[in-house]
């Protein structure tokens, strides 16, 4: 597995090493503040939604979504996301399948990752790469055996996954699940031009048994006029408008 100190949950690495080193000295700074907190909800995020868990282990949590229209300006700073995961509280550990724009590429791409606030530990899997219109789905699962949990995410049209597995750092208990859209733009135009995600066929387990979620949904640090909706127990919607100023 690879690791480096970042800020958020996922690094954009532009080819262009001048995008490389402006957005490198943005990292550090935000990342002593992220750092002093030590915990989920970062400053990264827009929005957001949670269902607790109430002391209850997460264990199974799955979701389906559609990749998005690509952005009108493919290189606006930070890698556009969404994804859901799962937390201990308070939420220092992040387990989260994601779908991303420009994490390495002018590209939407599917790929899993895992972040610690205690050392900054960062880690992402493979790469697949995924175009508008195409489905996404992901799950985590607990595995009991080895106090780990799998993850999976897949291209339903194509058929291409990874699966990864991420053991449970000592003393944590993941009870909580999240949905989020990521990373504040330069400019709007930097999103999507259609304007939407959302996240359907929500599924949770709670110690092996379904529940039905009880979401309660955040703006944080918005821009672009994003925000998190809640239609369902099973799915949830985030907005933003790709005209608007920043």
């Amino acid at each position: 597995m690879k690791a480096v100190t970042v800020c958020g949950f996922f690094l954009v690495l532009f080819a262009c090493a001048s995008f490389i080193e402006a957005f490198s000295t943005r990292v550090e700074s935000l990342d002593e503040a992220k750092l002093a907190k030590r915990d989920d909800p970062a400053s990264s995020w827009l929005a957001y939604t949670v269902s607790r868990g109430n002391g209850k282990r997460v264990t199974f949590v799955n979701a389906t979504w559609t990749v998005p229209q690509n952005p009108t300006s493919p290189y606006s700073g930070n890698a556009p996301g969404w994804w859901f995961g799962i937390e201990p509280v308070p939420a220092s550990n992040l387990v989260q399948p994601i779908l991303a724009w420009g994490y390495t590429s002018d590209a939407f791409t599917i790929f899993n990752g895992y972040y610690q606030w205690d050392d900054a530990y960062w880690w992402s899997s493979d790469q697949i790469q995924v175009q508008p219109g195409q489905t996404v789905y992901a799950w985590v699962q607990y595995s009991p055996s080895d106090n780990s949990y799998n993850m999976f995410i897949t291209c339903k049209e194509t058929g291409q996954s990874v699966k990864s597995n991420i053991p449970v750092e000592q003393g944590k208990l993941y009870t909580d699940t999240y949905f989020v859209i990521e990373h504040q733009p330069d400019y709007c135009s930097g999103y999507p031009p259609n304007g939407v995600v959302t996240f359907t066929d929500i599924h949770i387990e709670l110690e092996n048994k379904e529940v039905t979620p009880q979401w309660s949904a955040h703006t944080y640090v918005p821009a672009c006029d994003s925000e998190a909706h809640v239609l369902s127990p099973s799915s949830v919607q985030f907005t933003w408008n790709a005209n608007a100023h920043n």
